[in-house]
């Protein structure tokens, strides 16, 4: 630890080397029960400072204790200075006393980013009585800054490690787990609808022939009473629907679900159809479309003509052999 001391009075100044006790005290500072006797009219400076030799931004503190008259106004210089002295922290400390005089003590904590010897301020600390100006020079405090590597470490540039491969943001495990779900999901797509083909020719073989089932729902028809009623919608809806089941039934067309002209388009390549059936199974179809979506209004005689044909083309494409079942309604 290093420690100095410095006066001024009236534009002169002195530097008065301190002991390693000193310097303790000076860390300390200054207590109001110290009787330490100072020059009532000047400025007096001391100063301790822990090391003197660091490495590269190691800290270093410096303690400067300043004595002055009570009314004086003290100004200390600010120590950073580009990587040279960087300055980290100061702190500023009043101590009374009781015997006419200003102690104020500044803790500065120093460090340095570049190698060799730097001095740690140039500039004066001044005190200003009134009129009067004592001032004296910062103490004369040079750090050595030193390199922070081994005595046994080599001076020369190590070579260039190799590229690393960096590791992969997705672990390998998850590319195969979802890898393995995708394939799942294909086999079971794959199957649901091999499945779906293979039931398809199982429903063309109802237990109840499409001919026998579409006859009796003709008759279910007319005995509800939607013709002496002229309810034509619900009666036209209820007749498409009877055909379309038909169709699906003898055909194995999905014509519920599909339009009339999807319907017609299909029917046109069946070669179990005339052509005059083809083009009786289309007037009817779009007759019916006609009612249900264009809200139009075929008066009793179209509605019984349309209930006949239907029969009519049921009977005559059903296959060849079946008796046509017994209804209430003969023609």
């Amino acid at each position: 630890m290093y420690t100095d001391k410095h006066r001024s009075g009236m534009g002169s100044s002195a530097f008065i080397r301190g002991v390693a006790g000193l310097a303790a005290a000076l860390l300390a500072g200054c207590k109001q029960a110290d009787t330490k006797s100072c020059p009532q009219d000047r400025l007096t400076v001391e100063y301790a400072i822990d090391r003197d030799t660091i490495g590269i931004g190691d800290p270093v503190a410096l303690v400067v204790t300043a004595y002055y008259p009570t009314n004086g106004v003290l100004e200390l210089p600010e120590l950073g200075r580009e990587k040279d002295v960087v300055q980290l922290r100061r702190e500023w400390q009043a101590i009374p006393r009781n015997d006419g005089l200003e102690q104020s003590q500044v803790r500065y904590t120093l460090t340095s980013f570049r190698l060799g010897d730097h001095t740690i301020s140039t500039n004066a600390i001044v005190c200003r009585v009134g009129d009067e100006l004592f001032a004296t020079h910062f103490p004369p405090v040079v750090v050595h800054v030193g390199t922070s590597l081994d005595e046994e470490a080599s001076s020369e540039l190590a070579d260039i490690k190799p590229p690393q491969k960096l590791p992969g943001r997705v672990p390998p495990w998850l590319w195969i787990a979802l890898g393995a779900a995708l394939a799942a999901y294909a086999v079971g797509l794959a199957t649901s609808r091999l499945w779906r083909r293979r039931e398809a020719p199982a429903r063309a073989v109802p237990s109840v022939p499409p001919h026998v089932a579409a006859l009796r729902a003709l008759e279910a028809l007319r005995n509800r009473g939607l013709l002496e009623r002229d309810e034509c919608e619900p009666f036209y809806v209820a007749l498409s629907l009877i055909l379309r089941t038909y169709l699906e039934g003898r055909f194995h067309l999905n014509a519920p679900d599909e339009t009339t002209e999807e319907i017609v388009e299909e029917m046109s390549r069946s070669p179990e159809l005339s052509g005059t059936q083809r083009n009786i199974l289309q007037e009817f179809m779009r007759q019916a479309d006609m009612v249900k979506f264009a809200q139009g209004h075929p008066d009793r005689q179209a509605m019984e003509s349309a209930f006949d044909t239907t029969r009519r083309f049921v009977e005559q494409t059903k296959p060849s052999g079946e008796p046509t079942p017994q209804t209430g309604q003969q023609e």
